[in-house]
């Protein structure tokens, strides 16, 4: 209890010292003040600067190779987007180990230039309160600006951050942006958004690129954009990977992994994988009665395509119909990819012996 006071003691403190009302500040960063607090951390000290080794710092990127050729290009446009100088961004791992930046000459002759660098580390428990330490902790966006900063040192800072989320909802890296000017804060925390959400649809797109995979969203005019919900059907029409969009648009139905398709929408998994042969735009409904608009991911088409240039053209029976052909085609370019007709039976949703009359 003693320790429960002395914590609150010296929150009360630092809001008076920093000008705040208690009741005025933003709950997850009182929360992680307190936290701090408790760590033993103390704001008028300038924070203990934790750096990786260039060995350990090597490893932590070579561990995460794949997912830097993807989050670099993104790095680069969210560098460009950001209007003025004194700004730079950064990708971290999903504790916080910084191991990319980007600034210009200006920013680095500043604050935030010197102390975030490849390989610092902003964890809570070392940074204080950052942004990149808040997702580190909560899981989720972060605008951390000015004395919301734990330590006093780092009160000019502005930081905005953004997880990078797998198909399971766990952060797997972050991207921030930090400045040492006052900014435009929801302008700057929606760009690092719209690239934390490119990053993790090129990561779905590639971790499922065997399956079906359906983009959908309320409004059709969404579909070409990172804001779509994505599942990924399996031959058997069960849902086996979905993206952060689609969880939150589909909240309070089931849970989506191993999901039958059937059990969320009202139009059944066949019907859609016939339609989507056609490369139509779809409005069907969940079992709640909300609706959505679906279009077969550019994913597959792609993949559909390469396998096409294999064998491009339909039996005599499919010729002089374009549905036909292109069903014709689609059946015979999965066949080629594992040379098992049950398994090409439950992706596509057709008979085996289709499979086989088309095959001849």
């Amino acid at each position: 209890m003693s320790n429960l006071v002395s914590v609150e003691k010296e929150f009360s403190d630092l809001t008076k010292r920093r000008g705040f009302l208690p009741s005025l500040i933003d709950k997850d960063i009182s929360d992680s003040w307190k936290r701090c607090i408790s760590t033993g951390l103390d704001p008028l000290k300038n924070p203990k600067r934790t750096i990786l080794t260039s060995k350990e710092l090597e490893e932590l990127k070579e561990k995460n190779e794949y997912i830097r050729r993807l989050v670099n290009p993104e790095l680069e446009l969210l560098y460009s987007q950001i209007a003025g100088t004194n700004f730079m961004v950064a990708y971290s791992d999903n504790t916080g180990s910084v191991m990319d930046t980007i600034y210009d000459k200006t920013c680095l002759r500043t604050d935030v230039g010197k102390i975030v660098i490849p390989g610092s580390i902003w964890r809570e428990e070392i940074g204080g309160t950052n942004g990149l330490g808040q997702v580190v902790t909560l899981n989720k966006d972060s605008i951390v600006s000015g004395k919301e900063h734990f330590f006093d040192s780092h009160g000019k800072l502005s930081c905005f951050a953004s997880p990078i989320l797998n198909h399971e909802g766990k952060t797997i890296g972050i991207i921030d942006a930090s400045t040492d000017v006052h900014s435009r804060e929801q302008h700057t925390l929606a760009l690092v958004k719209l690239a934390t959400k490119s990053i993790e649809t090129k990561l779905f797109l590639n971790q499922f690129n065997n399956e079906l995979i359906l983009s959908f969203h309320p409004r059709q005019e969404y579909l070409s954009t990172n804001s779509v919900g994505l599942l990924a059907i399996n031959g058997d029409g069960f849902v086996v990977g979905s993206n952060s969009n689609a969880r939150i648009m589909l909240h309070g139905l089931v849970t989506l992994k191993n999901e039958n398709f059937n059990n969320i929408f009202t139009t059944s998994f066949s019907l859609i994988a016939s339609e989507l042969l056609q490369n139509k735009i779809m409005k069907i409904s969940d079992h709640l009665g909300s609706s959505v608009f679906v279009i077969k991911s550019q994913n597959f088409k792609k993949k559909i395509s390469k396998e096409i240039k294999i064998k491009n053209y339909a039996c005599k029976k499919c010729k002089g119909s374009k549905f036909k052909e292109d069903r014709c085609i689609l059946i015979k370019s999965t066949f080629l990819e594992n040379r098992n007709i049950s398994a090409v039976s439950r992706r596509l949703g057709v008979s085996r012996t289709t499979i086989y009359k088309h095959l001849q």
